[in-house]
């Protein structure tokens, strides 16, 4: 019985759901089964499971066992990734390997050739394979951080003098300071965090990591490791080593778990020395899609529908780290179709997308945001992305832009949907021209996310509920929950983030209220009125859903109210 059947019989699929995984393989000439899986029909258990009942097969998950060392090294990291498979055991002469793919009969071939000895296979999941070679294969890399620390003990300076570290001839050395680096950056992607702080102070060297959006403090280095550990960082992200007085940024492209990792490296000077910022741009988490983005359903309808306009302005506000860009990459991943011409103006570009024109900011030659607006103009653009409003010059040409027929994304640095009408308006932008170009605005915080592991309902606190702003909303059915601490949230009760919204939709009301220049807390509430969830509100249907905790909620959204 084919794979399609067996999937059919046993109700994982439909007649319909097969007809179009079948001409889904058809057309990208790939494996029944991942064609299911690409569409979502099915998970990878379902495949490997009717796969392993269909060739007499036994289903391992390697994650779940204990692979021994020797084992391990029978077969070559290169011919693991290679072919996507992992040792798990010998017995009897026979070396046990998981594979995610019987049929693949070259590939059976070849190891028993290369590796010169006896297989026998048994089926996991790819993503497992892949989860397990990373597992057992990055052991050799593996050194604590006082490890690498241990390195510089064989550097004697004299701190009162000045090093030349750009010339460094010894290689031993010079060693332990690029493992340090790595490491650093390798354990920051592994925790999730987002920014690497590396701070100067009299007595030593502070390492905090923001994980979650908050600052966490995870290593403390001797004063001496200092002039090495901000050249190599330098060095990496192509900034002048020798320039010392003032702020300098520049770029790290780098690679951790084969994922690929992009980090903006910013420096400024301080009295200990010079302060590094690291952020770290996963391009794996960037491109989401937009139902991902944990909209309210009437929030995500109503934010489409913004999109499907054909002409105005869409903008994206908040502060720094809030998720702007990833809300502004799923809405372009949204709008990316064969018929659409569509042009980014980024500082800088976060992520590639295929199909998509993307110019990068470079001031240094003249490519400001205005000039190369004004250029993309003349390329017959349908949609204008501009990552940022930063000027008046720009926001002119942001709604020129929009009133000739072009849909215009951008983002503003705003507390919530409303300041940003009265930004603009600060800015010098006409009130009617406002009033004429907006179509919606968008508003965003991210909140951490109750642990999974630890998560535990709890009696709040009286006086947190009669907090001004909270103290007229009606708790008595509310079951609050938070996270006691553990290993998995690193003790702080929470583990990754979401997104809460307010989104302004431009009524024919709120038009109007805007040409009048009424102010931002008139403009609040008409569009309250007209349905607008506040960032308050939206984090409450979080806490009501036992995602975040309210306090977590009051942190982000209490000062916008």
């Amino acid at each position: 019985m084919s794979l399609g059947q067996m999937l059919k019989e046993k109700g994982i699929i439909t007649e319909e759901q097969l007809g179009s995984a079948l001409e889904h393989q058809r057309k990208l000439s790939i494996r029944l089964g991942e064609a299911l899986t690409e569409m979502g029909f099915v998970n990878p258990e379902d495949i490997i499971g009717s796969l392993a009942e269909q060739f007499d097969f036994q289903v391992v998950n390697p994650m779940t066992i204990s692979i021994p060392k020797d084992v391990i090294n029978s077969v070559p990291k290169d011919i693991a990734k290679k072919h996507n498979i992992i040792p798990i055991a010998k017995q009897n002469g026979l070396l046990v390997v998981a594979i995610s793919d019987p049929l693949d009969i070259s590939t059976l071939e070849d190891l028993r050739f290369t590796l010169n000895t006896n297989i026998e296979c048994v089926l996991a999941t790819k993503n497992n394979i892949a989860d397990a070679i990373k597992k057992y294969y990055a052991k050799e890399r593996e050194v604590s951080f006082d490890g690498f620390l241990d390195g510089f003990k064989l550097i004697e300076t004299d701190t009162d003098k000045t090093y030349d570290y750009t010339k460094v001839a010894d290689k031993e050395a010079e060693a332990p300071i690029v493992k340090l680096v790595t490491h650093l950056i390798d354990e920051a992607v592994k925790v999730r965090a987002s920014d690497i702080h590396i701070e100067p102070l009299s007595n030593k060297i502070r390492i905090r990591y923001r994980i979650d959006g908050v600052c966490q403090e995870m290593h403390s280095i001797e004063k001496h490791v200092q002039e090495p550990l901000i050249s190599r960082i330098k060095i990496l992200s192509n900034i002048d080593i020798t320039e010392k007085r003032k702020p300098q940024d520049g770029r790290i492209s780098s690679e951790v778990d084969e994922r690929p990792v992009d980090i903006r490296v910013s420096t400024i000077p301080s009295t200990c020395g010079e302060s590094i910022v690291m952020r770290i741009l996963e391009k794996s988490t960037m491109l989401m899609k937009l139902k991902n983005l944990n909209f309210d359903e009437h929030d995500y309808n109503n934010f489409k529908s913004a999109l499907k306009k054909p002409n105005g302005i869409i903008m994206v506000t908040g502060p720094t780290g809030s998720g702007k860009s990833t809300t502004l990459y799923a809405a372009l991943n949204e709008l990316n179709r064969l018929e659409q011409k569509i042009i980014t103006v980024e500082d800088p570009i976060e992520y590639n997308i295929f199909g998509i024109n993307q110019c990068q900011v470079n001031e240094m030659v003249g490519l400001t945001f205005p000039n190369i607006l004004r250029s993309a103009l003349r390329q017959d653009p349908n949609i204008i992305v501009i990552g940022e409003i930063r000027d008046v010059e720009t926001a002119e040409i942001a709604i020129s832009s929009s009133l000739t027929g072009h849909l215009v994304l951008s983002t503003l640095h705003t507390n919530d949907a409303p300041s940003a009408i009265t930004r603009l308006t600060d800015m010098g932008i006409k009130s009617f021209l406002i009033s004429s170009s907006i179509q919606a605005i968008l508003a965003q915080r991210l909140v951490r996310v109750i642990c999974p592991k630890c998560k535990i309902p709890y009696k709040i606190k009286e006086e947190i509920l009669t907090t001004p702003g909270l103290n007229n909303i009606d708790f008595k059915d509310t079951e609050f929950y938070h996270g006691k601490g553990c290993e998995y949230c690193n003790k702080t009760g929470y583990r990754g983030r979401t997104s809460i919204f307010e989104l302004m939709c431009i009524s024919p009301e709120l038009r109007d209220a805007i040409y009048k220049k009424v102010t931002t807390n008139e403009l609040r509430k008409i569009a309250h009125s007209n349905g607008m969830r506040t960032l308050m509100e939206d984090g409450l249907r979080l806490v009501r859903a036992n995602i975040t905790t309210l306090e977590e909620v009051m942190r982000v959204s209490m000062q916008t109210e």
